[in-house]
This record gives C-alpha cells, sequence and structure tokens, in this order.
C-alpha cells in the first residue's frame, strides 16, 4: 500500500469516526418544561362624554341674572380602574369673577341630547360651585366620583351632571361689556 492511500484511508477513517461520535454525542436522553403562550397586553383609560367637543355653555349679551343650563353624560370604558377629574386647561377672562358655574352630579334616564336635561335629578352634591375665575386647573383639578361615590371609576361606569352658567344678578356696571373668553371644561381619566 503506498503512503499516500494510507494518508487518505486514515482521514477517511477519522471522518467515520467524528461521524459517528456526534451522532452519539446527540442521542442523549432529553426532557423541557415549556412556557407557552407569553404576551403582554396594555389596559386602556377610556372616557367619552355624550357631547364631545361642544359647548356647555354659550351666552352674547348676556345681562344680569342670564342662565345657560345644559345636561352631559360622562362615561368610562376603559380596562384599568381610573380616577377622573375636572378641570380648565385655560385661563378665563376678567367676567369669570361674576359668572358662577354650577356642576351638579346626578342621574338622567338615556343620555342628553344635545344637552337637553330632561329627565335629570341631581344626586350626589355639586362636583363645582364657584365662579369661573376660581375653576380649578390640571393642578388642582377636582375629582369626580363614581356612580356610587367611590373615586376610581370601573368599565361602563357614567355620570350625568347638569352644567349651570350664571351672570350675577350683583354684576357691576363695570362688567359691562367684558368677556370670558373662550374656555374648555375638561374630565381626564388617568389609571390609578
Amino acid at each position: 500500500m503506498t503512503k499516500t492511500k494510507k494518508v487518505v484511508r486514515t482521514i477517511v477513517v477519522a471522518g467515520v469516526l467524528c461521524s459517528l461520535a456526534a451522532i452519539a454525542t446527540f442521542s442523549a436522553f432529553t426532557s423541557q418544561a415549556d412556557n407557552p403562550g407569553n404576551n403582554v397586553t396594555a389596559g386602556t383609560v377610556t372616557l367619552t362624554s355624550n357631547s364631545p367637543a361642544t359647548a356647555m355653555y354659550s351666552m352674547s349679551d348676556a345681562k344680569p341674572g342670564d342662565s345657560a343650563v345644559k345636561c352631559i353624560k360622562i362615561s368610562y370604558t376603559g380596562s384599568l380602574a381610573s380616577t377622573v377629574k375636572f378641570y380648565s386647561p385655560d385661563t378665563v377672562g376678567s367676567l369669570g369673577q361674576y359668572v358662577n358655574l354650577q356642576v351638579e352630579k346626578g342621574t338622567q334616564t338615556g343620555s342628553p341630547v344635545n344637552g337637553d336635561c330632561t329627565g335629570f335629578s341631581a344626586a350626589g352634591g355639586n362636583l363645582f360651585n364657584n365662579t369661573l375665575n376660581n375653576l380649578p386647573n390640571s393642578g388642582t383639578a377636582v375629582t369626580a366620583t363614581n356612580p356610587t361615590g367611590g373615586a376610581a371609576w370601573a368599565t361602563n361606569d357614567a355620570v350625568a351632571y347638569r352644567v349651570t352658567a350664571t351672570l350675577s344678578a350683583s354684576a357691576p356696571n363695570a362688567a359691562q361689556g367684558l368677556t370670558t373668553n373662550s374656555h374648555t371644561l375638561r374630565w381626564e381619566a388617568s389609571n390609578n
């Protein structure tokens, strides 16, 4: 046998032995413990009103004693328990000191249509009852309680409110021509 044949035969035998050793390595006993179906889904915080983006009051040429009244239903449909706050993110103009805003918690059959207060019944007191220049801001927001009076709102909680803006009957002559400026009333939910 030639030296070349011996080298080739040795290489082939070594290759076969390595292959057998690799197969033997993979024929060991095994066991597994799986944890299938891992997933994370974020909860939701969803607050709506039946009158989105609609002014609750708008009076022009108002005289002392004039009022505007509308009702609104605030509904929570998120999956996470949340706190609902009421405030205004805007600065109210100089007439605000003479305009009282009363936000009464209550119940109402159905949803108020276009702010209609038919069937509204006050229950639970006032959420806010003060002049517009004392409206809370985001840092001093008022907590709106859920239907049973608790702080945390749950899925499908809903509360009706009657909102009344009144230009004081005792507004002085100096109030003529003043304005509250356009401002937003905000209802905001945040999970606990």
